[in-house]
C-alpha cells in the first residue's frame, strides 16, 4: 500500500510500476480492438476489388467508393468518441465502438446493392473510428513514460497481423461469387463482436478519473492495480516519483484551440492530412497495381507477402521506439517509405516488386507506430482523446479526398504518378515537424504538455 502522503499523486504511482503481467494484460486488451479495427483498414484495397467485381463497378467508382465509406465513417466516429472518451470515460467508448463496428461489418455482408454494403461499412467505420487515438491515448495514460513507446508497438505488432490474414481470406473467398466479399465482412464482424465481449473485463484510466475530480475513484483503482503487481512480484514498490498533478477540469471541445494547445492542434491537423495519403496510398492502390503489372500472377496473394512487411516492421520497432526521439523516428521511416516506394513504383520485375513493396511496408509500419504515439503524448490528459480524434478524424477525410485526387487526376494504375505525388506531402509533413513539433521521448505525459 502506499504512503497517505503520497496516496493523490496518480501520474507518479502510475510510474513507478514494474512491468508485470497487470501491463500485458492491459496491452492485449486494447490491442485487440486494434486487430479487429486493422482487418478492415489494411484489407479495404483487397476486399475493393472483390465487390468491385461482383457488382461490374468501374472506372474512379471502382477505385475509391468502398474506402470512401468506411474513411468518413471512421471520420465521424473519430470526433464523436473522441469526445465522449474524454466528457465520459474510456471505458465506457471500449463498450460501445466494436459492437457497431461488428454489426456493422455482418450487417453489409448481407446486402445485395453495392451503395447498401458501402452504408452499412460506413456504420461500422463510425464504431471504430475512435479506436485508434483511444488506444493510443490510453495506453500512453497507463504505461510507463519510458516504455510507452515499445508497449504501443507491442499493440501494433499484434493489430498488423491481421494485414496478411484478411488479404489470403479475400484471395480464399475470390472466386466464391455471392459470397467473395461477404466472408472477409462477416469474419470481421463476427471479431468485432467478440472484441466487445471481452472488453468488459478493461478498467476505467485512473489518470482520467484524476482530472475529472474523481480521485477517491483514481485511488481506490490505483491500490487495486498495485496489490495485483506486488502479488505477482513478491516485492515492495519503489518510492513514487514527484510528478506534476494535471489540472482537474471537464474542458470544452474547443479548448483543443486554447493558447496553450493550439500550436499542437494545428501541427497535428496538417501532419494527419497529409501522412493519411502517404500511408493509405500505398495501402488501397498497391494490390490493383500489382494486378496491372503481372495479371497472369495472383495479385491477392503477392499482396498478403508484401504487407507480411508491417509484421515485421512493427517487431523491429518494439525495440527502437523508446531509443529514438520520436519527431525523428516519424521523419526517417517517412523518408525511407517514400525511397523503397518510389523503387516499389519502377521496378522491372515481379522479384523487384515484392522486395521493394515489402520493404516499404516495414518502413512504413515503423513511421506510423512513431506518429501513433507521438500524437497521444503531447496533448493534456485533460483534452488528450478529443484532440487526438479530432485530428485523426482529418486523416479520414483527407485519405477520401487524396483517393478520389489520385483515381480522377493521376490514376489508380499510375505507380510512378502516385508515389511522385507522394513526396510532395512527405515534405510537408517533415517540414511541419521540424519548425514546430516538440520533443516527447521519455517525458512524463504531465511535463510535455507543460
Amino acid at each position: 500500500m502506499v504512503e497517505n502522503s503520497s496516496e493523490n499523486n496518480i501520474a507518479g504511482r502510475l510510474e513507478r510500476l514494474p512491468q508485470s503481467t497487470f501491463h500485458l494484460k492491459f496491452a492485449l486488451m486494447l490491442a485487440s480492438g486494434e486487430w479487429a479495427e486493422s482487418l478492415m483498414l489494411l484489407g479495404n484495397g483487397a476486399i475493393l476489388g472483390l465487390v468491385a467485381a461482383t457488382y461490374g463497378l468501374t472506372g474512379n467508382l471502382q477505385a475509391y467508393y468502398f474506402p470512401g465509406f468506411f474513411f468518413m465513417g471512421e471520420f465521424i466516429g473519430s470526433i464523436f468518441f473522441g469526445r465522449l472518451a474524454d466528457a465520459r470515460g474510456r471505458k465506457t467508448v471500449f463498450l460501445i465502438n466494436q459492437a457497431l463496428f461488428g454489426a456493422g461489418m455482418i450487417i453489409a455482408g448481407f446486402m445485395n446493392t453495392w451503395y447498401l454494403v458501402g452504408i452499412f461499412v460506413f456504420i461500422g467505420g463510425i464504431g471504430v473510428g475512435g479506436e485508434f487515438p483511444l488506444v493510443d491515448s490510453y495506453g500512453t495514460e497507463i504505461f510507463v513514460k519510458k516504455k510507452r513507446g515499445a508497449w504501443l508497438a507491442f499493440i501494433y505488432t499484434v493489430a498488423v497481423t491481421s494485414a496478411p490474414l484478411i488479404v489470403y481470406i479475400a484471395s480464399l473467398s475470390a472466386n466464391t461469387g455471392y459470397y467473395s466479399f461477404r466472408i472477409p465482412l462477416w469474419f470481421m464482424g463476427a471479431v468485432g463482436i467478440a472484441v466487445w465481449l471481452i472488453r468488459f473485463r478493461l478498467m476505467e484510466s485512473p489518470r482520467w478519473l484524476e482530472t475529472h475530480g474523481h480521485l477517491d475513484d483514481a485511488k481506490k483503482l490505483m491500490d487495486k492495480i498495485e496489490n495485483e503487481v506486488v502479488r505477482e512480484t513478491g516485492k515492495e514498490l519503489p518510492p513514487i516519483p514527484e510528478v506534476a498533478p494535471s489540472a482537474v477540469k471537464n474542458p470544452r471541445w474547443t479548448e483543443m484551440f486554447a493558447p496553450d494547445v493550439r500550436k499542437t492542434t494545428i501541427l497535428m491537423a496538417v501532419f494527419m492530412f497529409f501522412q493519411s495519403g502517404v500511408f493509405y496510398g500505398f495501402v488501397i492502390f498497391a494490390p490493383g497495381l500489382l494486378t496491372v503489372s503481372y495479371p497472369s500472377s495472383d495479385p491477392l496473394g503477392i499482396a498478403a507477402v508484401i504487407f507480411s512487411g508491417f509484421l515485421v516492421g512493427s517487431v523491429f520497432n518494439i525495440f527502437i521506439m523508446d531509443k529514438i526521439e520520436r519527431r525523428t523516428g516519424i521523419i526517417l521511416f517517412m523518408i525511407l517509405g517514400g525511397v523503397f516506394g518510389s523503387m516499389f513504383s519502377i521496378a522491372s520485375g515481379l522479384d523487384e516488386s515484392i522486395i521493394f513493396g515489402f520493404l516499404t511496408s516495414f518502413m512504413l509500419w515503423n513511421f506510423s507506430n512513431f506518429y501513433h504515439q507521438y500524437n497521444a503524448e503531447i496533448f493534456p490528459t485533460r483534452l488528450r482523446t478529443s484532440a487526438a480524434g479530432f485530428v485523426y478524424s482529418i486523416s479520414r477525410v483527407s485519405t477520401t479526398l487524396i483517393i478520389l485526387f489520385i483515381a480522377i487526376f493521376i490514376g489508380a494504375k499510375n505507380a510512378f504518378g502516385i508515389f511522385s505525388f507522394a513526396w510532395i506531402m512527405i515534405l510537408i509533413c517533415a517540414a511541419m515537424l521540424i519548425l514546430i513539433g516538440k520533443t516527447s521521448t521519455g517525458r512524463q505525459v504531465e511535463e510535455i504538455a507543460n
